[in-house]
């Protein structure tokens, strides 16, 4: 296969390239951090993220450095092997992984069923007598059956423990493939003595139930647990661009460029952020927003990639390529989140790590005391200890369930961007929410307007709109949208929290906080200046001073009272920290019944804020949406960002909510807590069961096909836990 063209592979910002793929045969978190390992010690790598729940691996390095073939090679050489990430090749190779696993079950099922019939007869001949040369026959068709079952159906477990001993490393199967050539070679040694026990039907029922449990295992998490491929996998391989000379084409999706005029069939994906050129269309956004009544599109209206259109066909102009869509955000935000590994994590990883260790000082105590006591007897209980102790269970444990969490929250519109974000919200005290485009409407509208100077009314909205159509704030759609008059405008700024700058008509003007504007005017805070009691108007000015003055009307979102009551309902204390004027945000305040609540609070005051609380102990989540809550947001103990809000704070945050509800704040709490929950229970059961199974097993009360039984059915159960977890009602 010619990897350089099969990969999905393209440049990064900052000179570095990147590529991404499936690493075939990882299956476990020794193998996530193997891949974490080699690969980052390559010359020129600079970032290494591995998805055990996806088996996604992404590499991003220098290319003056080191180049594809070499990142490539590594991971081959550590047993892997590196499939596309898109398209029909990645599909294939998924399904004929899936098939193989599927033949090496049906060989180990189909020999251990007719193993049995051997073992009975030989069983039944230990008691009742048989002939020698009957004996000897059933021994050696046993073994016959046993050879495809050992190095065809136990491959992975033996190659996974080769490459585990290559590395230095000591992993799930490594005392897996040590219990089973143990119990396959003692069987051929005793087959061709003619006397002693033979394992052959404990090797085929211990492969098969292995293989069943890891098959399992990795149909739920790649199906259930992996929102981020779900959501990849909504988009249309191609699509149907019109041409300039008024013909359409289909194209792959990669091919679609900003600009393309694109054709989306009634019941399609929308391919790509885009606008709706003509007429109106219903569309579903909820793989988007969560939300799920369908909502009308009319011309001219944003359309998200990702959304279906419900009604006829329309025509649309793509806003992005396939790679910087909304969607393609969402699942790399996703996937950030996945690859990642919170503390919770890597303390389960290097448990099970050291669990392995263990496992082998055991398993030889055990084999010295039996050879003691009865030497008959050491080798079963000895296989039992092997087997029964595989921490499969340990391993799996927190990845699934935050696994689980993220594919939860994202059916509800909430995206968790970063691993760790679960862990930390499951323990916050105090929510500190913003006002404008949080607690309220984003869409405000102009009210009042007082001209001020002898500046006539329409020229100053067509400064006020011209000035800010340059600013991400919520409060700048209002201006825009109540005039289409506008003025050239240069030099423009946005000074955060505080407004906007820029030269018009041979001045320079601002339009913002009243003491924002005071600096540039030549009144200043005079007393020819407007009164403080004038503090709840937009202003705009010059240096020839105050031209106007705009007031701006918000309504509180319609959940907002719920969604308050929610936070409260969870034991948490609720604060308002806006930017807005003081007396808007006491009437917010009032209607919510907050009582904590502060108003023309810049970023810097902001910060202050959160740190006066965390010095308290308090654990807090931030709730914005602003340029001005990105220091904020990232200082807070957990960060959340209103899906429409700013690129900034999108940025700096933990949490998106991209269905703008604001009571998926309290349930994606609730869900953290469950995850908390639901990790904590299934690491319990892991150590657990290893500690009721452990002294069976050693006192040779378990054998070694039930010890495997036992293991695969404990991974079963805790992925199985998670998955219900995923599926439930928010």
């Amino acid at each position: 296969m010619n990897a350089a063209g099969a990969h999905l592979h393209w440049q990064r910002e900052g000179g570095l390239e990147q590529v991404e793929f499936f690493a075939e045969g990882m299956h476990c978190a020794n193998c996530a951090r193997s891949i974490r390992t080699r690969v980052g010690a390559l010359p020129g790598v600079q970032q290494v993220e591995v998805n055990l729940t996806t088996a996604r691996v992404s590499v991003a390095w220098d290319p003056q450095r080191s180049r594809l073939g070499t990142v490539l090679d590594a991971v081959e050489r550590l047993g892997f092997h590196a499939v596309p990430l898109n398209g029909t090749a990645g599909s294939a190779a998924q399904h004929a992984e899936r098939r193989r696993s599927l033949k090496r079950i049906g060989l180990a099922g189909l020999a251990a069923m007719q193993m049995s019939m051997y073992t009975v007869g030989l069983y039944a001949g230990a008691l009742s007598g048989i002939d020698p040369w009957i004996e000897q026959l059933l021994r050696v068709t046993a073994m016959l059956i046993a050879v495809p079952v050992m190095f065809y159906s136990g491959a992975p477990f033996l190659r996974g423990a080769w490459h585990d001993l290559r590395r230095r490393s000591l992993g799930m199967d490594v005392p897996v493939a040590a219990a089973l050539l143990l119990a396959f070679f003692a069987s051929v040694l005793n087959t061709w003595r003619g006397s002693g026990a033979i394992y052959f039907d404990s090797v085929a029922m211990f492969i098969f139930f292995l293989l069943v449990g890891r098959h399992v295992e990795m149909n739920v998490r790649r199906g259930s647990l992996n929102a981020g491929e779900a959501l990849v996998r909504s988009l249309p391989a191609t699509v149907t661009r019109l041409r300039a000379d008024g013909g359409s084409e289909r194209v792959e999706l990669a091919a679609v460029a900003a600009g393309d005029r694109l054709v989306v069939p009634l019941g399609a994906v929308i391919p790509v952020d885009c606008v709706l050129e003509s007429g109106s269309t219903l569309v579903d956004e909820s793989l988007i927003s969560g939300e799920a009544v369908a909502v009308t599109r009319d011309t001219g209206a944003r359309l998200p990639g990702g959304a279906i259109n419900l009604g006829a066909a329309c025509t649309v102009r793509a806003d992005a390529d396939a790679l910087h869509s909304t969607l393609a955000s969402m699942a790399a935000l996703i996937e950030r989140a996945q690859s990642a590994r919170p503390p919770q994590a890597l303390a389960a990883d290097r448990a099970a790590s050291h669990f392995v260790f263990w496992i082998v000082l055991v398993a030889a105590a055990v084999a010295g005391l039996w050879l003691w006591l009865d030497p008959a007897r050491a080798f079963g209980a000895t296989l039992a200890v092997l087997v029964v102790t595989c921490p499969c269970a340990l391993s799996l444990a927190t990845p699934v369930a935050l696994a689980a969490a993220t594919t939860r929250l994202a059916r509800r519109g909430v995206l968790v961007t970063r691993a760790d974000a679960l862990e930390r919200l499951a323990s916050i005290d105090t929510v500190v929410l913003d006002k404008t485009g949080t607690l309220t409407s984003a869409r405000m509208r102009l009210g009042e307007v007082r001209c001020l100077g002898g500046l006539e009314r329409e020229r100053a909205l067509a400064l006020a709109a011209s000035l800010e159509q340059l600013s991400a704030h919520p409060l700048a759609a209002a201006f825009t949208a109540a005039t289409t008059a506008r003025v050239a405008v240069t030099d423009a700024r946005e000074s955060a929290g505080r407004g906007v700058e820029g030269s018009a008509a041979g001045a320079t003007w601002r339009i913002g906080r009243r003491d924002y504007v005071a600096e540039l005017t030549a009144t200043g805070l005079s007393a020819d200046a407007p009164r403080d009691d004038d503090d709840e108007f937009v202003w705009l000015g010059s240096a020839r001073g105050f031209a106007a003055a705009f007031a701006l009307t918000d309504t509180l979102r319609a959940d907002a009272v719920a969604a308050v009551n929610s936070l409260r309902a969870l034991g948490l204390s609720v604060r308002i920290a806006s930017g807005d004027r003081r007396s808007t945000v006491a009437r917010v305040a009032a209607e919510l019944g907050i009582t904590d609540a502060a108003g023309r609070m810049n970023p810097e005051e902001k910060l202050m804020l959160m740190r006066g609380l965390q010095q308290q102990g308090h654990r807090v989540l931030m709730v914005g949406d602003g340029i001005n809550d990105g220091p904020v947001l990232a200082s807070a103990h957990v960060s959340c960002a209103m899906g429409g809000g700013a690129a900034l704070a999108h940025a700096a945050s933990d949490l998106l909510l991209m269905n703008e509800s604001l009571g998926s704040v309290a349930a994606a709490i609730q869900i953290a807590r469950g995850t908390r929950g639901l990790v904590r229970s299934n690491l319990r059961w892991a150590l657990g069961y290893n500690l009721c199974a452990v002294p069976l097993a050693a006192a040779g009360l378990v054998s070694p096909w039930l010890a495997a039984l036992g293991m695969s059915a404990s991974s079963l159960y805790v992925v199985e836990r998670a998955r219900r977890f995923a599926r439930s009602a928010a």
